[in-house]
């Protein structure tokens, strides 16, 4: 699922550059860029590749799972899947995109003091940020796409989206969004995809939101055609295409 489109916006805010590698594609905005981040970047997700595929050969089953797994080693980032999606829960790799937003902006607040940014994996988002900001859903051919979105406050934040409709990710479901918003994408990631899974109809949409929230889900965005649904602490923010990149505070 992607939200990328925002990556043309133009931005006084942030100063932005991408990194990619294999099938990890990132946009990242910094609000005091340096340019020994984008190396630091490279580096750090060619090593997530690496213990992401000795895990996989040791255990080819965390590559192709749909259910949780118990695995007793593990480096950080691949714990931090198997948490998030036993709680889901789903396979691992369900969670992988989010997990490593949050590990490079974890990177980018331990090893350059940044205090805000954004690192966002294939439409999956982790965001530090000290004003509040909208960020807009892009929901595939629905009437709805990037005319609805979600304001978030100050502070750190996941926000993953799921598609039935959009994209390459596997998904049960026939939703055009689930929008996810928890306090680490790898846990945003792991639940969007869950509960994608679980919409295979606009009849569906006030099901899931009614079971959606608990202690590490604050707010879902469903839609569906034409139709959508709300859930949580956030705001929900309606605005034209054209004007997203003004209520967009990055």
């Amino acid at each position: 699922m992607s939200n990328r489109f925002y990556r043309d916006w133009p931005s006084g805010r942030l100063q932005s550059f991408t990194v990619s590698y294999r099938e990890t594609d990132l946009w990242i905005g910094v609000d005091r860029f340096r340019p020994e981040m984008e190396e630091a970047v490279f580096d750090a997700v060619v090593k997530i590749h690496a213990e992401l595929n000795e895990c996989i050969k040791k255990n080819p089953a965390f590559l192709t799972s749909l259910e949780p797994l118990e695995l007793s080693w593990q480096p950080e980032i691949i714990d931090q899947m198997l948490k998030a999606t036993r709680l889901a829960p789903v396979g691992p790799m369900a969670a992988v995109a989010g997990a490593v937003a949050d590990k490079i902006g974890k990177l980018l607040m331990e090893n350059f003091d940044a205090r805000e940014f954004i690192v966002e994996n294939g439409g999956d988002i982790f965001v530090r940020n000290d004003k509040p900001m909208v960020v807009s859903v892009y929901a595939g051919a629905s009437k709805l796409s990037g005319k609805v979105g979600l304001e978030i406050p100050p502070g750190q934040w996941g926000i993953c989206t799921s598609s039935g409709t959009v994209g390459h990710s596997l998904s049960f479901g026939r939703a055009d969004a689930v929008t996810v918003v928890s306090p680490t994408a790898t846990v945003a990631d792991a639940f969007a995809t869950a509960y994608g899974n679980m919409v295979k109809g606009a009849e569906d949409i006030e099901k899931v939101l009614n079971l959606a929230l608990n202690k590490e889900v604050e707010t879902v965005l469903i839609i569906v055609g034409d139709k959508l649904g709300v859930v949580g602490k956030h705001s929900l923010k309606f605005f034209e295409p054209e004007k997203v990149h003004e209520s967009k505070d990055f």
